[in-house]
């Protein structure tokens, strides 16, 4: 894992992309499908943000054990609501994560931005 996070490190600045060239969802999940390629995507079901951040949010769990705060380790994924949507990041280390906004670049920044999430590993 820490030589997967050292080659996305490297891609930080590149700039946010919704979808992925066969038309699956990126946009905020970028860094989680850089680390983790073979993972199932899923393309958005409708243009409702609350509908897709809970069916992001069911598929997070039936592909990764919850986790607490406590047990992050680098690699596991962050996702939060913002701005209504859902949002993914990768923990770091040290309370640092990676993640990209709509109209961003994928940048590193702190886990207490987020007031509440919750936290996943892959299994």
């Amino acid at each position: 894992m820490e030589e997967k996070i050292k080659s996305l490190l490297e891609q930080v600045g590149r700039p946010y992309q919704m979808y992925n060239e066969d038309g699956t969802y990126q946009g905020c999940f970028y860094p989680v499908q850089f680390l983790y390629p073979k993972a199932k995507r899923y393309k958005l079901l409708v243009k409702n943000p609350e509908k897709n951040y809970a069916y992001g949010i069911n598929k997070l769990k039936k592909h990764c054990k919850e986790i607490g705060v406590n047990d992050l380790q680098a690699g596991d994924i962050i996702a939060t609501r913002f701005k209504d949507e859902l949002h993914v990041a990768v923990y770091l280390d040290f309370g640092k994560i990676i993640h990209v906004f709509r109209n961003h670049n994928l940048q590193i920044g702190r886990l207490k931005m987020f007031k509440e999430f919750q936290s996943y590993r892959v299994i």
